[in-house]
């Protein structure tokens, strides 16, 4: 049954006005992609192939992502914010300047308050008044000299705590692009790898069963031979101790499993408690391996990379010789190391990946050997059903190895890949 998704022409900002849980809005009209593409988007098949788009049109984070974005569009860049600042600052200062001013004159006016206030005990009202002073008009002239004083000094200290903010004012249209950019991307990358994870899970789920198999197969053949005196209870503890075992394991997987399609199904669109056919993790190509170059890929990786990049932005924003820009320029220092390190890994997790799979297609030709060797021995009564079993179950065992080993590979390689289009996971 195919899932509902309405596709409707509307600008982003709509959708997410509308999107509710049951129902995903693709973010892109519907001339975004043919109706091949938007029929296959549609469909109740999860494919690898398909996951970057199934992030850009239904991912809630990508889209939330996208919409803060377009709505901070308008705001002003980096520059006009810190000269927005600054000429606020010298708006408090000239306040300040200002106020400062009025409190001299009124010192001037009166020669010295202090004096002044001094001289009342000698000086009789007729004299005051005469001089067109009061005792509380002298009062109320000391207070005012002093709030003016104390304002001024909260308007220089408003003005400086606005230069430092304005020399904090790093972000403009750019580096919120780029940061938008990593975001992105890394929704992509990360969807892909949970897509890796759950279809290793399925595959480990399979191993486990089979195992069950012959776990079962050989408590009933120990209880058998208990009950004919061929074995102790001990015998019997042990075999019904590693099926539980196996048991117990099997319903661990099977909840891993379990959140990780749940967690799947969320991030491309579908709700939580849906069950669309996802597909495997395509064979990987051992021979990409060998197109790799770390020499020449670490200098295309640190120029793509939009975390580095981003923090090269913010450090271009920045006042040389403060705290932040000196604090930057070791983290940018810093990051292009972590750079270099985490391609040279990725590279040689590929390597080993590769290997791990030939090994494992060697196992799996052994395998194949011995259960054809059961085979011939069982059907000539040499070699019991148990046997028999077993070297199925190895046979099996061979195979989901060599398709973990090849997952393995084909993961590897596109961690790569995301390294060389400017994304590198933190982890």
């Amino acid at each position: 049954m195919n899932r509902t998704r309405k596709i409707a022409a509307l600008c982003l900002a709509a959708a997410m006005s509308v999107l509710t849980p049951a129902t995903a809005f693709a973010a892109s009209p519907q001339f975004a992609h043919d109706e091949a593409t938007w029929a296959r988007l549609r469909d109740n098949v999860m494919e690898y192939d398909e996951l970057e788009m199934l992030v850009e049109e239904y991912n809630p984070d990508y889209l939330n992502n996208q919409a803060e974005y377009q709505g901070n569009k308008g705001v002003e860049d980096a520059n006009a914010v810190r000269q927005k600042k600054l000429d606020n600052a010298n708006d408090l200062r000239d306040q300040a300047e200002s106020m400062r001013d009025r409190a001299s004159s009124m010192e001037a006016m009166f020669s010295s308050i202090e004096d002044l206030t001094g001289m009342l005990p000698v000086m009789n009202d007729t004299t005051l008044k005469g001089m067109g002073v009061t005792s509380s008009g002298l009062s109320a002239v000391g207070s005012g000299y002093a709030s003016m004083l104390a304002a001024a000094a909260m308007l220089e200290q408003s003005a400086l705590s606005t230069e430092q903010s304005a020399a904090a004012s790093y972000e403009d249209s750019e580096s919120r692009s780029l940061s938008l950019q990593n975001k992105q991307l890394g929704l992509k990358a990360q969807t892909k790898a949970l897509f890796a994870s759950y279809n290793l899970t399925k595959k480990s789920m399979d191993s486990l069963n089979a195992n069950l198999a012959v776990a079962q197969k050989s408590c009933e053949t120990v209880q058998h031979q208990q009950a004919l005196g061929m074995a102790t209870s001990t015998d019997v503890l042990k075999a019904q101790n590693s099926l539980q075992s196996l048991q117990s394991s099997i319903t661990s997987t099977q909840a891993t499993a379990e959140q990780l399609r749940q967690k799947l199904c969320l991030a491309t669109g579908w709700k939580y408690n849906d069950q669309p056919e996802i597909q495997d993790i395509p064979a990987a190509d051992p021979a990409k391996v060998d197109a790799l170059n770390p020499s020449e890929d670490i200098p295309k990786a640190m120029d793509a990379n939009l975390s580095l990049k981003y923090n090269q932005r913010m450090f271009a924003n920045m006042s040389e010789g403060s705290v932040d820009y000196k604090n930057m320029k070791r983290t940018i220092e810093n990051q292009k190391e972590n750079i270099k390190t985490k391609v040279s890994t990725l590279y040689n997790t590929a390597v080993q990946n590769r290997t791990a799979r030939k090994v494992a297609e060697a196992a799996l030709g052994e395998k194949q050997q011995a259960l054809n060797s059961a085979q011939t021995r069982f059907a000539l009564g040499m070699a019991s059903s148990s046997e028999l079993l077993s070297a199925q179950s190895q046979l099996f065992a061979a195979q989901i190895d060599l398709a973990t080993a090849d997952a393995n590979l084909q993961q590897a390689l596109e961690n790569y890949d995301f390294a060389m289009r400017g994304y590198v996971a933190q982890n």
